[in-house]
């Protein structure tokens, strides 16, 4: 199983995928919002999306597991 995890502090603007989903290396998954900019969050490889851990207006802290695949 693969973790995609928070780069930084941010507030979760929009969760790109759903548990269930395929995903290709360098899909965004996640988009965040930090310092009033936008930071996008990629798949790091291919797979299946496991688990969604967040949830649109979350608040996350860095090293937080956003979505596992496997």
């Amino acid at each position: 199983m693969m973790q995609i995890k928070a780069p930084m502090v941010g507030k979760v603007v929009a969760v790109e995928v759903k548990t269930g989903d395929q995903v290709k290396k360098n899909d965004v998954v996640v988009i965040l919002e930090a310092m009033k900019m936008q930071i996008k969050v990629y798949a790091p490889d291919d797979g299946e999306v496991d688990e969604v851990n967040i949830n649109n207006g979350d608040v996350v802290n860095t090293e937080t597991v956003l979505v596992s695949l496997k």
